[in-house]
């Protein structure tokens, strides 16, 4: 595996421009195949900055094997990276930016789901249990790109996808591996899905973006599409549960600033740790938006951090 929490940097441009945070699986591994790393996404004539937290053959909420404490979820490599600890994105976050936020679709999210039927129901029933959650996934899918990408009919069209300009005859996928991007063609999935995503916010959330405000994308879940919602398995995980709950805290934080999605994140990995019996006792339906504080710890946080840094 490809561990990068050390912060691998690319091409990239100037903290100044638009900033994504993407939370993943291998969804997002075309380029860095595992852990924390910053990138440049050329958009048309506009630059955008991307973090990358990609937790491959995991999930926001699940380590490697399920049980480790080692920080290799998606959501513990997110809380590592806002802690401000690499410049480029302590200079980013020093305001305490607003963090707004979209989850990708579930469903439809491989070219199997087409073919036979939706290959994760579990995670797609979970996210529909929740307004919330609802509310800011995208209206589209994978497949929705895809038919764009391959010029095929479509029942349904939605502005965002249509705009995207990429032709592959064959799609993203081939038939020995229907679960993962072909590898001729990942990084331009990989770009067209954030291209998508960034014009999606840009309709809700208008010109926030290019005025300071983040995104936060969550793209994981699939990989516990199978595990225990309702009870616990033997080592005491519900990851399902755990992983739908941990999504639609975030998404409650939607509007608020980074120092609090910072904090929710080391909360969620603390009620990780040990059983998931917690995680139980929460429903989903009922996780509502809160309130927005006007707490602005953020800066004594990142302040803090660069003495620890500097051994001041």
């Amino acid at each position: 595996r490809f561990f990068c929490l050390g912060y691998c940097s690319g091409d990239h441009t100037t903290m100044g421009s638009e900033f994504i945070m993407v939370l993943s699986d291998s969804l997002f591994s075309a380029y860095k195949k595992w852990g924390v790393h910053l990138r440049s996404l050329k958009d048309g004539p506009e630059t955008v900055q991307v973090c990358h937290c990609v937790a491959s053959g995991c999930s926001l909420m699940m380590p490697w094997d399920g049980r480790k404490k080692s920080p290799q979820s998606a959501i513990a490599m997110a809380a590592h990276a806002l802690e401000g600890r690499n410049k480029e994105i302590r200079q980013k976050l020093a305001s305490d930016p607003v963090v707004r936020v979209l989850l990708l679709k579930a469903a439809d999210s491989i070219a199997d789901c087409r073919n036979y039927g939706e290959q994760f129901p579990e995670l797609v029933a979970g996210r529909r249990r929740s307004r919330l959650m609802s509310r800011l996934e995208t209206p589209w899918s994978i497949c929705d790109l895809q038919d764009v990408v391959q010029q095929r009919p479509r029942k349904r069209k939605f502005a965002a996808v249509e705009a995207c300009k990429l032709r592959l005859k064959d799609g993203f996928y081939d038939e020995e591996d229907t679960w993962h991007f072909r590898h001729d063609v990942a990084k331009q999935a990989e770009d067209e899905i954030l291209k998508t995503i960034r014009r999606t916010a840009r309709l809700r959330y208008g010109d926030s973006l290019k005025n300071g405000d983040i995104l936060l994308v969550l793209a994981a879940g699939w990989n516990v599409s199978g595990d225990n919602y309702s009870s616990l398995d033997s080592a005491g995980k519900a990851f399902l549960r755990a992983e739908l709950v941990a999504a639609a805290e975030l998404c409650a934080l939607n509007g608020h600033r980074v120092s609090a999605f910072r904090d929710k994140m080391h909360e969620l990995l603390r009620r990780n740790r040990g059983s998931h019996k917690c995680f139980l006792r929460k429903s989903v339906h009922k996780i509502r938006s809160q309130k927005r504080s006007s707490s602005r710890r953020w800066m004594h946080a990142i302040t803090k951090c660069s003495r620890k840094s500097k051994g001041l």
